[in-house]
């Protein structure tokens, strides 16, 4: 069972390999993450593909990608990683239903998508925000709990499904990096 973490930053690469450790990248952005990652709490890990591989290519159909390939089983004994799907499309998902749920507790919002827009700015002095992102932080845990696991049923998983799944390397936070 492998796993993949990857790069678009030639630098970033060659400071693994320097340090012989995959360091994560101080800038969270760089990361790969978005929006909805951070608001559901995922930038506190190093994501890694399991059985696939990403590539990102220039202009000139050149490989921008560097990466490791790493044994998957032994990061989820050794690193207590988390496995799963991309929770992505959930999280989105998942925004626009706790905002639906803030504008039919209170009608006078009228409009879901300013609500979620709001929500994926940080705009909590808008009407509804700091509502659907309350009820946001909640459910979202209750999502990450149902189909993330962690030890013997992280490895069933990673052993028997068909589906691509992710690792999640708990690291510290990007505030806390030095």
């Amino acid at each position: 069972m492998v796993d993949a973490y990857y790069t678009t930053d030639e630098s970033h690469y060659n400071e693994c390999l320097e340090k012989g450790a995959i360091v994560p990248k101080k800038d969270w952005y760089g990361k790969r993450f978005y929006v909805e990652d951070f608001l559901a709490g995922d930038q506190k890990y190093m994501f890694m593909f399991v059985n696939d591989r990403y590539s990102i290519f220039d202009e000139d159909g050149e490989d921008k990608t560097f990466g490791f390939v790493l044994d998957a089983e032994l990061l989820v004994t050794e690193s207590n990683a988390l496995v799963g799907p991309d929770l992505l499309n959930e999280y989105r998902s998942l925004i626009n239903e706790c905002a639906t749920f803030s504008v039919q507790q209170n009608p006078a919002l009228k409009n879901v998508q300013l609500i979620v827009r709001g929500v994926l700015a940080g705009a909590v002095t808008e009407p509804g925000v700091t509502e659907t992102m309350l009820l946001f932080r909640t459910r979202v845990s209750e999502l990450q709990n149902e189909l993330r696991c962690r030890g013997e049923a992280a490895l069933k998983l990673l052993r028997e499904s068909s589906e691509p799944l992710e690792l999640l390397v708990n690291v510290a936070s990007p505030s806390t990096d030095a």
